[in-house]
Formats: C-alpha cells, sequence, structure tokens
C-alpha cells in the first residue's frame, strides 16, 4: 500500500510541477510589426477590442467557435498575429477573416505555398490571412493589414473530445479586453455539465432539449481556464455533419466481468528515446512506470528503449532501478518503430513514444504482447497511436490531469470496445473515448441502414437500433475523419490525404487555411476560393476563371503550333539528301579572319567553279 501512494504522490507532484510554467502563458497571446517587417524594431502594440467564446458540447464532443476583433492603436499600418493554445486533442476545423466587412473563409492549402502566396500579398500591400497549426497543438493566424485606429476580424473553430480530466481552454491575457463574452450550451448528456471559468462555476440552466449558460464582462482582465469536467454522456447521440453524413457516439455499462486484470508476470516497456522528446515530460511518465511497477510486481521487467539507431534493452526487477535507468537516457536520433518487432513474448506491453515516426513509417510492428499506449503530451499523433494500440489488443493511455486515471486505465481489463460493425458485419470505423470507471464509449460513421454491433473485450456483443438523423453538428465527424488522416499519413498518401482533409475542413501541420481579398488574388494564385462565398463572388469567378482557362487554352494551343512546324522543319531537314563532297563557301571579311558559309547545296545542285580573273592591263608605250 506504501508503495502504491509513493507512486501516485511522485506523479501527482511530476504532474504539477510540468504544468506550472504553461499555466503562466499569456493564451490567446498577441503580436504586431508595422509594414510586416517581422523584427524587433518594427515590433508594436495591439489589443483585443473583443473576444466571443461560444462552446457546444454534444455528447463527449466539444465544438467551439472564437470570435477576435483586434484593434490597432498605432499610426501605421500592422500586421497582427494571434496565437491560442488548444484544449488537448483538438482538430481545428475552420478560419474566417473579415474582407470588407464581410467575414470569408480560408481554404486549406499545402503549408509552404500558403505560406508563399501570403507573403506575396503583404508585399504588395493586398489584404491576406493565414491560420497555421504546429504539432504541438497552437492554433496561429497572421493577418495584414490592420489600418490605425480600426482593426479586423478573426473566427476559429476546433473540435475536441472532453477526456478523462475533462475539457480545458486555458485563457489569460497581459491587458483587458474591451468587450468578452463567453457562451455553452450542451445536449446529449446524462446531466447537467459542470462548467467552470477559474475558479467560478458557471450558471447552467436547462435550455430546451439541453443545458447552456453565460458570462461576460467589458474593459476587465480575463484569467483563468474555462473547463468542463468530465460527465455521462447518452447511451445514444446521434448528429449530422454539414456534408450529409451521420454520426453517432454511443456508449454503455462494462460488464461486471471486466474487473482489474491480473498482474503481468513479464513486463516490458518500450521507451522512445529520439530527439524529438527531448522536450517531452519524462518525469511523469518514470513516475507511472514506478506507480505499475509498484503495483504489479512482475518477475521480470525488461526496459527498451528505441530510436532510428536500435534498440537498448535492460533487465530489471525493481522500480527504483527502473526509474534510474530511464532517468540516465541521452536523446536523439529519428524516430523508428522497428525496434518494436524485436524480441520474445510477455505478458504485458507498454510504449511511451509521441507516434511521430520520422523514418520507417511504413514498418510492420509486431510486439508479442498486449501493447498499451502511453501519452503524455497533447502535441502527440493520438490519433496513429490509438490505432497502434487497438491493433494490438491494448488502448490508449492519455496521461493527463488526473494520474490515478491514468493507472487505472493501466489495471483495466481488456478494452472497451475491440469492433463496430453494421448489421451484415462489416467493419464501420470507430473511435473510442475517455468514459467513467465502468463504461463504454465510442464514436463510429452511422451505417446507412440497420442497427450497429459493438464487440467488448469481454466477448460481449451489443446491438444498437439507430433511428432517424441527429441535429446539426460537425464535432464527431471532425474526430472520425482525423482519425482516419492519422492512418494515411501526411506525405504516404498526401492526395488522400488532402482530399479527406478538405471534405471536412481540418487543419494540420501540413495544410494551412489562407484568405484572399478578391477574386482576381484566388485567379493569380490558381488557389479555389471558398464554396462559402457569395453568389456573386462565385458567379464573378467561375466567368474570370473561365476567360483565363480559354487564354491559357490559347497559349498551349499557339505553343504547341510553334513546336510542330519547327518539329516538321527538323524532319524536312534529315530527308534532305546532301552532296558529301561539297566544299563550304568562304566569305573573306579581313586579312585575318574568313567566314565560312553555312548554306550547303544538295546534290541536285552542284556548285561551280569560280571564274579565273581577268589579266592585267599591258604596260604603258615607252616615251
Amino acid at each position: 500500500m506504501l508503495a502504491r501512494w509513493r507512486g501516485l504522490v511522485a506523479l501527482g507532484l511530476a504532474l504539477v510541477t510540468g504544468q506550472g510554467a504553461w499555466a503562466q502563458t499569456a493564451n490567446p497571446m498577441l503580436k504586431a510589426h508595422a509594414a510586416g517587417i517581422r523584427d524587433a524594431t518594427h515590433e508594436r502594440n495591439m489589443s483585443l477590442g473583443r473576444l466571443d467564446i461560444a462552446v457546444e458540447q454534444r455528447g463527449s464532443v466539444v465544438e467551439t467557435t472564437i470570435t477576435a476583433a483586434f484593434v490597432n492603436p498605432e499610426p501605421e499600418q500592422l500586421e497582427g498575429e494571434f496565437r491560442l493554445t488548444l484544449p488537448e486533442g483538438s482538430v481545428v476545423t475552420g478560419y474566417a477573416l473579415d474582407i470588407g466587412g464581410q467575414m470569408v473563409d480560408g481554404v486549406l492549402v499545402d503549408r509552404p505555398r500558403a505560406k508563399a502566396v501570403y507573403e506575396a500579398r503583404v508585399r504588395q500591400r493586398i489584404d491576406p490571412g493565414l491560420a497555421e497549426v504546429s504539432a504541438d497543438n497552437v492554433f496561429s493566424t497572421r493577418v495584414y493589414p490592420i489600418w490605425p485606429g480600426r482593426g479586423r476580424t478573426i473566427r476559429v473553430r476546433f473540435v475536441a473530445p472532453v477526456g478523462a480530466g475533462g475539457w480545458r481552454l486555458p485563457l489569460g491575457l497581459d491587458g483587458t479586453v474591451g468587450d468578452w463574452s463567453i457562451r455553452v450550451h450542451g445536449s446529449g448528456l446524462a446531466a447537467k455539465p459542470l462548467v467552470t471559468l477559474g475558479d467560478t462555476p458557471l450558471a447552467i440552466t436547462a435550455d430546451g432539449e439541453g443545458w447552456g449558460g453565460a458570462v461576460s464582462g467589458k474593459d476587465r482582465p480575463l484569467a483563468g481556464a474555462l473547463a468542463i469536467a468530465p460527465g455521462r454522456a447518452a447511451d445514444l447521440v446521434a448528429s449530422t455533419h454539414h456534408n450529409g453524413e451521420r454520426d453517432l457516439e454511443l456508449g454503455g455499462d462494462l460488464p461486471a466481468v471486466a474487473g482489474n486484470a491480473a498482474a503481468p508476470a513479464h513486463l516490458r516497456i518500450y521507451w522512445d528515446r529520439s530527439r524529438s522528446r527531448l522536450k517531452a515530460d519524462t518525469a511523469r511518465e518514470i513516475a507511472l512506470v514506478r506507480a505499475a511497477i509498484d503495483r504489479w510486481h512482475p518477475g521480470k521487467v525488461e526496459l527498451v528503449a528505441f530510436n532510428s539507431s536500435g534498440a537498448q534493452t535492460k533487465s530489471v526487477t525493481t522500480a527504483d532501478e527502473a526509474a534510474a535507468w530511464l532517468g540516465a537516457l541521452d536523446y536523439r536520433g529519428a524516430t523508428s518503430f522497428a525496434p518494436l518487432s524485436q524480441g520474445g513474448a510477455a505478458d504485458r506491453c507498454l510504449i511511451f513514444t509521441d507516434g511521430r515516426a520520422t523514418i520507417d513509417r511504413d514498418a510492420a510492428i509486431t510486439p508479442r504482447c498486449p501493447l498499451d499506449v502511453v501519452s503524455s503530451a497533447g502535441s502527440d499523433d493520438r490519433a496513429w497511436l490509438g490505432h497502434l494500440a487497438r491493433a494490438h489488443g491494448g488502448r490508449l493511455i492519455p496521461l493527463g490531469d488526473d494520474p490515478a486515471a491514468a493507472l487505472a486505465l493501466l489495471q483495466a481489463g481488456a478494452p472497451g470496445v475491440i469492433a463496430v460493425t453494421d448489421r451484415d458485419d462489416r467493419p464501420l470505423p470507430f473511435v473510442p473515448l475517455a468514459a467513467p470507471q465502468g463504461r463504454w464509449a465510442v464514436l463510429v460513421r452511422a451505417p446507412g441502414f440497420g442497427p450497429v454491433k459493438i464487440r467488448l473485450g469481454v466477448g460481449q456483443e451489443v446491438v444498437r437500433a439507430i433511428d432517424g438523423d441527429g441535429p446539426a453538428f460537425d464535432g464527431l465527424g471532425a474526430l472520425l475523419a482525423q482519425d482516419a488522416l492519422a492512418t494515411l499519413g501526411a506525405t504516404e498518401q498526401r492526395d488522400a490525404y488532402v482530399a479527406l482533409s478538405r471534405r471536412y475542413g481540418i487543419a494540420s501541420p501540413s495544410l494551412s487555411f489562407l484568405v484572399l481579398e478578391s477574386v482576381s488574388d484566388y485567379l493569380n494564385a490558381k488557389i479555389d476560393p471558398p464554396a462559402s462565398l457569395s453568389a456573386e463572388w462565385r458567379d464573378d469567378y467561375a466567368r474570370q476563371r473561365k476567360a483565363m482557362e480559354a487564354d491559357d487554352a490559347r497559349l498551349a494551343q499557339r505553343h504547341f503550333d510553334q513546336l510542330l512546324r519547327e518539329w516538321q522543319d527538323e524532319v524536312a531537314w534529315w530527308k534532305t539528301r546532301f552532296d558529301p563532297a561539297a566544299q563550304p563557301k568562304r566569305i573573306a571579311t579581313s586579312r585575318s579572319f574568313d567566314r565560312t558559309s553555312s548554306s550547303v547545296v544538295p546534290l541536285a545542285q552542284p556548285i561551280a567553279a569560280p571564274a579565273a580573273p581577268p589579266p592585267p592591263p599591258p604596260p604603258p608605250p615607252p616615251p
């Protein structure tokens, strides 16, 4: 018992220590530069005139829309930058910028090209907007120009699940906000949600079929995280994506037999020691390793530290030995999961990694043991890590705010859900969700007709009838699409990755949102404008694009005709018979240089001999 509490206390202290610096960071963060020149001498002040946060929770998924209005107090044009740290597991699904008083949605473009187009427009003093998402879960946008005494407005939309530790949007501005508002609405829940701003609970009241609450302020700081506590969703939550697809959240109670798993006699721990993990919170991870070993007391503990150069192994018998060896590792090299296929069988395997393979992404991963995946950072590739765990009989363990919850998941029996099918046993894509103790929850794409079958890890099958369509809500579909994108990879199947991203409007480190000022800007950049543009814009774009394509076709035809003529001349030259004995003409141009004529006479026209020069005149008569 003492060892158990020692592990939990160490894990909790590591968690608090790791979060301290992060909690003090301003969020959102604002920067401005005069004339778009990004150096220290051109840094300027910029503030938020208004900040509106709308939160829509449906079941265990939260969709958030933030609208921010920038104010330029300087006497010169500014380029503004807005950075926002997102809740854990977020997927950015929309971005818009005001152009001439109208909010214009961004379009997804390959990140290098989007950045190049944006910077070219800044140099031309044209209104562009660029929005990017980093691998460490940060949204950023650059907007130009922000006129003196005026402002610009941006809108960003993102989706995230309510994890085991809840949903949390950190808020904290260095200065005051002119006006701010927060509106929260929830549906598909078994009970009223608990929502807090900082340490203050929001007043939540019944609102039709759900619950709602709001809070606002003026000319005062906005500080403290906006948080939603974990709760129980309804057993069936249906919604309809704007593309027409039906999505479901299904949940239920786990059978009583799915209690704690037997303690493994042979425990293997895979530890990613690649360079990308230099800044990982390994103290928390090592604390979890301590707690697991102290709880299970396995007879054999095998540690495998891996990177692109291979694997290092170490056998230990105590938690202290494991912590000492893991704490002394150096982090270098690229990430490769190929070493995971080495080694013999084990009763239980854990892997600590960020999931971001830099080489051998397609390598077969075949560990000879049930594999649970531990993720300690929101920037980890959790969609891919979830696939890795499910493919090897395990589950994804988020090491979040509650260390005891992570340990409880490790101790649990078989995974809650191992497969979801339609009535004819055809597999349906699904994503497991964090659920209260003793329950299971998944997201699934609804079949065209018929019920859904859910197979639990203990061998039980649950059948759910699906009737009717749900309300409009994009959150479930976005998370399912993000999970599918993880299997494609950002580069391995690029065309399919981009097509799926655009279908669901999902930004990523390789795809950015771009907003341009006019139809001609989209035409010149050869980028299709957003489908949400007004009919007038769309008609204008279609007309100009048709004319541009016609011009391009004429130029292409002219170029082809020229190539054809040159080719025909080349063929004719090669078909001409020339006299191999012919001599080139020499044209005297000076005493020191003779230029040879390039003309060659064919065989049918022999070269005539040059005429002899006339004789000299006779001498004069004698005197």
